[in-house]
């Protein structure tokens, strides 16, 4: 349209005889492709949903991806700084995730005065500043600023504007959409472990920490230019795209009554266990391993394994929920979760191969973390309650294990206390929908 109405402008003005020949052989080259451009344009926003979901798993990506499942990469080098040990490489966890756990507290409230593209925009600015502060950090009162700031990017920028999303622009497969968009930080987990090795081993922790700082800037940037809080913003209705073959789950899952209060203790309980045992997982995977023997380089392999069946569980696990129905498909994964830690309470046996299938299991586990939570939120109408939670188990999971492992000399108490932690959250959370189902 653009180069259409500047042709008229020419013609008009009698200058078209004027135009130099690149000028006019711009204009000859590009006129057919105009239909093609508003087409292509048409089809973007007809399909705008996908840009949304991209948007969620870039956000996910920076915000819980680098900040949380890809940062335990980094703890070996931390713990073996002067100053910081295994009980400091905890208090630095610790803080994060108490005030992203503050932060969820206030997320209703934040999202109502910025709405979703400009606060999610501003949270991954804060885990960009969050590593700017690692990267120049030398004592732990420095990390822990460090942390505060990654907790504002993961509280505020993470799974609740993923939610939010999701409801407000598909109306049927929330399962499967969650579980896509939230590979986000899965992917985190596969790709970053490796890369800030080599980088720290080819330089040094603090450029390591600048090139994570950088990239959840870039997306921060990349979701301001194309996120839209609502399909009303471009004039749409919520996407409902093959809600014949969903809608019977999905209408189930929304047919459910919310949930009695002392039900609604239980479940909060419940997913405080699950904030545990998904932060917990992968956190301390990669320092578990080194303690028990077995180098850096395979402690970050278990990592990315354990991300690459992350990953892949994410998406499957939404498409379960989708097809299964919430109550099988969350049995079958606290078994798998369950399964992963108790494996891992063998370490010091000191097979490789029953890490890597530990590993595997742990990490398909951990989606109830992500998909799981959001399925369960909606049905029993927690959204902010249930993140709160999670970021409570959170708290508990970075806290206890370092300072467990300073009591005791190792992790696998803290593993072991997982598995009981995980058979407890499934009990309830199988109860719930037995209750109300």
């Amino acid at each position: 349209m653009i180069l259409e109405n500047g042709l008229l402008r020419y013609m008009r003005a009698g200058k078209l005889s004027k135009m130099k020949p690149t000028s006019w052989n711009f204009f000859m080259f590009a006129q057919p492709l105009l239909p093609l451009g508003r087409t292509i344009i048409a089809d973007v926003k007809r399909h705008y949903e996908k840009i949304v979901v991209g948007c969620c798993f870039l956000f996910i990506f920076a915000n819980i991806g680098l900040a949380s499942t890809a940062f335990s990469v980094h703890q070996p080098y931390l713990v073996a700084m002067d100053g910081i040990g295994d009980t400091g490489g905890s208090l630095i966890l610790s803080v994060r995730t108490l005030v992203s756990f503050v932060a969820m507290l206030v997320v209703d409230r934040y999202y109502r005065a910025l709405d979703v593209r400009v606060g999610v925009s501003v949270a991954c600015l804060f885990t960009a500043a969050g590593f700017g502060v690692y990267s120049v950090a030398g004592s732990l009162p420095a990390f822990f600023g460090g942390a505060v700031l990654l907790g504002l990017g993961y509280g505020l920028g993470g799974m609740v504007a993923m939610t939010y999303l999701a409801n407000r622009w598909f109306s049927a497969g929330i399962g499967g959409v969650v579980g896509f968009a939230s590979m986000g930080s899965g992917l985190a987990s596969i790709v970053m472990p490796l890369v800030v090795v080599r980088v720290i081993e080819a330089s040094s922790l603090s450029v390591a920490f600048r090139v994570e700082g950088a990239i959840a800037a870039a997306v921060g940037v990349v979701v301001f230019a194309l996120l839209r809080n609502r399909p009303t913003d471009l004039g749409m209705e919520p996407y409902a795209g093959g809600a014949g073959r969903r809608g019977g789950v999905r209408r189930e899952r929304h047919g459910l009554a919310p949930a009695p209060h002392g039900e609604r203790v239980a479940l909060f309980m419940a997913m405080v266990g699950v904030g545990v045992f998904s932060c917990c997982g992968i956190t301390y995977l990669s320092v578990l391993a080194t303690s028990s023997g077995f180098d850096t380089v395979f402690a970050a392999t278990l990592v990315s394994t354990a991300g690459i069946a992350l990953t892949i569980a994410k998406f499957v696990v939404g498409e379960l929920f989708d097809h299964l129905g919430a109550p099988r498909a969350s049995a079958v994964m606290f078994a798998c979760a369950l399964a992963g830690f108790a494996l891992a309470c063998f370490v010091e046996l000191g097979s490789a191969p029953l890490m890597v299938v530990a590993a595997v299991l742990i990490g398909a586990g951990l989606s109830l973390g992500t998909v799981g939570i959001s399925v369960w939120s909606i049905d029993a109408q927690q959204i902010k309650n249930f993140q709160v939670a999670y970021a409570l188990g959170g708290f508990i999971a970075n806290t206890l294990p370092g300072i467990v492992k300073d009591l005791v000399g190792t992790y696998v108490v803290s593993y072991a206390g997982v598995c009981a932690i995980i058979a407890l959250a499934a009990v309830i959370v199988l109860r719930y929908y037995r209750t109300v189902g």
